[in-house]
C-alpha cells in the first residue's frame, strides 16, 4: 500500500538524542552528569550514561520518558555537545554517516524541533530513526495516524495492526501522534521533511504489557543524507486525539497550508456547486441530468464527457461537469501523433530507476497491459496542452487528476530530467496549481497534504484501503465468499470490516484538520452503493458517516449503479447526505467524539453550530433535539444546528427521516 520497502531497518541506527544545557561550554559529557535544557513550556533532560531522554511539559505536568535501551542494539550513543546559541548541538553517527543534530525550542517555547544534517552530506547513508519513543504513562494510551485514510486511532495494545511501518511520503498528514487515554496529555509528530522519511510503529512494553509506540526514521536520498532533515515535537497538555489534531492545523496554518473553501470559491464560484453535491461516475448525459434534477437531485458533480451543447445544458442545471484525467500511466505514442494525458515517448518519458530500469505503472486486471510510469518533469507540459485543447472544445468546469495525488514519492535517475522525491512533490503541486490556473475545479485520488491548497474535492479520504477486492480496478464483488487475484486478494472482509469500514478504530483526522478546505468522498471502487450486492449492511452505515464527518457521497450511474439497479437508493442516499454538507461545506470540524463507552455512538461539531450525531451500534439510542426525543437505530443519525434539523430515526420500530430544509447556501 505504500509502495517503499523497508528491508533498510535492519541496518539502521537510532538517534538517542541528548540535550545539554545551554550554558555549558564546548566538553566532553561526563557519564554522571544530567545535562538540561528548559523554555516556558518545557524541561529537556538527558542522562548520558543512559542516552535516555525525558521531556517534562510544564504545562500538563507530564514527563514523558524514553524506554530503557537494555535489549535493543540500534541505539547509537552522541559524543560530544556543544553551546550553540539557545540550541545544543551534538554529534553522532546513523546508518554509516557522521551527523550533527541540533535540539532547539520554537519561537514560543512549545515545540522541541531536532535538525540532523550529515557531515558530508554526499556521504553514503542507509536510513536511520531520529528520537526513540516517548513513553505514555500507562497503557490506556493511542497513535493517532492518518495512514492513507481519515484518520484511524489505534490502542497502543493492539493486536495485530494493519500495519506497522509506513512511508512517511505517504501518510495523509506529515504527522503522528501519541496521547493518553481519548482525551488527556499527547505528542504529535511533525515530518517536516517528510519526503525522505518513515514512521515505524515499534514494540516496546509499557508497564510489563507489550505495546507499540511511533518513532519517525530518516530515508536516503539518491543513496545519501543529502539535507538537513527537521522533526517537530508539539505537545498538548490535555483534549486527546482531536487536540493532537488542531495542534497541526494550526502548524498547518502557519504553512500557508489552510485554504479554505470559501477562499477558493471566491476565486472560482464554480467550487460552491460542490456543496451539498453528490459525485457520480458512469453516465454524463444530458438525459441523465435532466431526469436527475427533476428527481430532485439539486447538486451534482458529473464525471465523463458529452457533446458540447448537452453540456452546457447540464452547466445550466447548476450541476458541476468534469471529466477523468490521469498523467503518470502511460503508453507508447502512436507514430505520427503527439503524446497526450496517456501516451507519451518512451522509454525516454519513462521514470529511470536506480537500477537502470524504467518504472513499471499500471497494470490492467488481465495483466496484459502494462503502463510505464511517466517521469513527473513532463507533468505540466503534458497538462497545459491536452486540457487547453478539451476546453477549446468543451465547457468543462472541473478536473478529476487521477494518481498524483494518491501515489508515493519517487525518484528519477534519467539525466535528461533528474528528480529526487522533494522535487516530484513539487511536480505535483504545480500540475495542480496549473490546472487551477485554467479556472477549473480540481479533484484528485485519494489525497495527500501539500495538495490541499490546489484541491477543491478528495476522491478516496473517506475510505482506508484495506479492501477485499479490486477496487482499483472497478471490479463490483458479488458476495463475501468470491476470491480475486492479485494485491488486494491478501486482504480479507474481516480486515475491511475492522479498519475499513469499522467505527471503533476510524476517527476523522483529517476532517478535524482540513473539513473547510476540500470536500471528501469515499474512493470509486468503494463508493456508497459499490457492494450493494455484496455486503448491502454496509450502505447504510457510509451514509451515516458522510453525515457525521460532513462529506459527501459517491455513486454510480452505470448500469451496476444504483441509479439502474434501485433508484430510490441511489436518491436515498442523496436525501440523507446532500443537506448537511450543503449547510457544513465551509465549517471548521471543532470537535469529535465517542458517546458510548463502545464507540458506536460519536457526534461531530462545527464552527456554524452544527452537531451531528451517529448510531452505528446494534443498540438503540435515545436523542433529545428542542425537547423533543429521537430514537436511533443502527446506522441513524441527528443533525441539528442553527439552519437544519435532520434526523434518520425509529417511529414504531421503522426507519423514518425528517427534515427541516436549511436556508439556501
Amino acid at each position: 500500500m505504500y509502495g517503499v520497502c523497508h528491508s533498510f531497518l535492519t541496518a539502521c541506527a537510532l538517534f538517542s538524542l541528548a540535550i545539554a544545557a545551554t550554558t555549558l561550554q564546548d566538553q566532553e559529557l561526563g557519564k554522571g552528569d544530567v545535562l538540561f535544557m528548559e523554555s516556558r513550556a518545557l524541561r529537556v533532560s538527558v542522562d548520558p550514561q543512559s542516552s535516555s531522554l525525558e521531556v517534562l511539559d510544564k504545562r500538563s505536568g507530564v514527563v514523558w520518558r524514553q524506554p530503557p535501551p537494555e535489549g535493543r542494539g540500534d541505539r547509537s550513543r552522541f559524543t560530544r555537545a556543544y553551546k550553540a546559541d539557545k540550541a545544543i548541538r551534538f554529534q553522532t553517527v546513523s546508518g554509516g554517516a557522521p551527523m550533527d543534530v541540533l535540539l532547539s525550542f520554537s519561537a514560543d517555547g512549545t515545540d522541541l524541533v531536532v535538525d540532523t544534517i550529515a557531515v558530508d552530506p554526499r556521504t553514503k547513508f542507509g536510513g536511520g530513526f531520529s528520537l526513540d519513543v516517548f513513553m505514555p504513562r500507562s497503557t490506556d494510551a493511542h497513535i493517532a495516524i492518518a495512514d492513507y485514510c481519515d484518520g484511524h486511532l489505534y490502542p497502543i495494545t493492539l493486536q495485530g495492526f494493519p500495519a506497522t511501518w509506513f512511508a512517511g511520503d505517504r501518510l495523509d498528514m506529515p504527522w503522528v501522534g501519541v496521547c493518553e487515554g481519548l482525551n488527556g496529555p499527547g505528542y504529535a509528530m511533525i515530518l517536516e521533511t517528510s519526503e525522505d522519511s518513515c514512521v515505524e510503529l515499534r514494540p516496546t512494553t509499557v508497564g510489563g504489557t507489550a505495546c507499540r509506540l511511533p518513532r519517525v526514521g530518516w530515508l536516503p536520498c539518491k543513496g545519501t543524507f543529502a539535507y538537513s532533515r527537521r522533526l517537530r515535537y508539539r505537545f498538548v497538555k490535555t483534549g486527546g486525539y482531536v487536540a493532537l489534531a488542531k495542534a497541526y492545523r494550526t502548524y498547518a496554518k502557519e504553512q500557508g497550508l489552510l485554504v479554505t473553501l470559501r477562499a477558493k470559491a471566491a476565486r472560482n464560484p464554480s467550487v460552491r456547486r460542490l456543496y451539498g453535491a453528490v459525485d457520480v461516475w458512469g453516465d454524463a448525459s444530458v438525459g441523465f441530468a435532466t431526469t436527475a434534477k427533476e428527481a430532485g437531485v439539486e447538486r451534482m458533480l458529473i464525471h465523463g464527457s458529452a457533446p458540447p451543447d448537452d453540456m452546457r445544458k447540464v452547466n445550466e442545471l447548476g450541476y458541476l461537469t468534469s471529466d477523468y484525467d490521469n498523467y503518470t500511466d502511460i503508453l507508447p505514442v502512436e507514430q505520427g501523433k503527439e503524446p497526450d494525458s496517456t501516451h507519451d515517448y518512451l522509454p525516454n518519458a519513462a521514470v529511470l530507476k536506480a537500477d537502470g530500469q524504467r518504472m513499471e505503472a499500471w497494470l490492467t486486471y488481465d495483466k496484459k497491459t502494462q503502463y510505464m510510469k511517466r517521469c513527473p518533469s513532463l507533468w505540466v507540459s503534458r497538462a497545459r496542452s491536452v486540457i487547453g485543447k478539451v476546453l477549446k472544445e468543451r465547457p468543462f468546469l472541473g478536473r478529476f487528476i487521477d494518481v498524483t495525488t494518491a501515489e508515493a514519492l519517487y525518484e528519477c535517475y534519467d539525466r535528461e530530467h533528474p528528480l529526487d522525491r522533494r522535487a516530484k512533490r513539487q511536480c505535483g503541486e504545480d500540475l495542480l496549481k496549473t490546472v487551477r490556473g485554467m479556472g477549473l475545479v480540481v479533484g484528485g485520488e485519494h489525497g495527500i497534504w501539500w495538495a490541499v491548497p490546489y484541491l477543491d474535492y478528495i476522491e478516496g479520504m473517506m475510505s482506508s484501503y484495506q479492501f477485499a477486492w479490486p477496487a482499483g480496478h472497478l471490479i463490483r464483488p458479488k458476495s463475501k465468499d468470491e476470491q480475486f487475484a492479485g494485491p488486494y486478494g491478501t486482504s480479507t472482509w474481516d480486515k475491511y470490516a475492522r479498519f475499513g469500514i469499522g467505527h471503533e478504530l476510524r476517527v476523522p483526522l483529517w476532517e478535524l484538520v482540513f473539513h473547510d478546505c476540500v470536500v471528501s468522498t469515499w474512493y470509486w471502487g468503494d463508493s456508497n452503493d459499490f457492494l450493494i450486492r455484496a455486503a448491502p449492511e454496509y450502505t447504510a452505515k457510509k451514509e451515516a458517516f458522510n453525515v457525521l464527518y460532513g462529506t459527501i457521497p459517491l455513486l454510480w450511474a452505470s448500469k451496476e449503479g444504483s441509479w439502474k439497479t434501485d433508484r430510490e437508493l441511489f436518491l436515498r442516499i442523496v436525501r440523507n447526505t446532500s443537506p448537511v454538507h450543503r449547510v457544513v461545506a465551509e465549517a471548521e470540524m471543532t470537535s469529535h467524539r465517542f458517546l458510548t463507552p463502545d464507540r458506536a455512538v460519536q457526534e461531530t461539531r462545527f464552527s456554524d453550530g452544527t452537531v451531528c450525531t451517529a448510531n452505528f451500534g446494534t443498540v438503540p439510542y435515545r436523542i433529545r433535539i428542542q425537547r423533543k426525543e429521537y430514537i436511533l437505530g443502527q446506522d441513524g443519525f441527528a443533525v441539528y444546528g442553527p439552519s437544519l434539523t435532520h434526523v434518520r430515526h425509529l417511529v414504531d420500530g421503522k426507519e423514518v427521516t425528517t427534515t427541516t430544509p436549511s436556508s439556501k447556501k
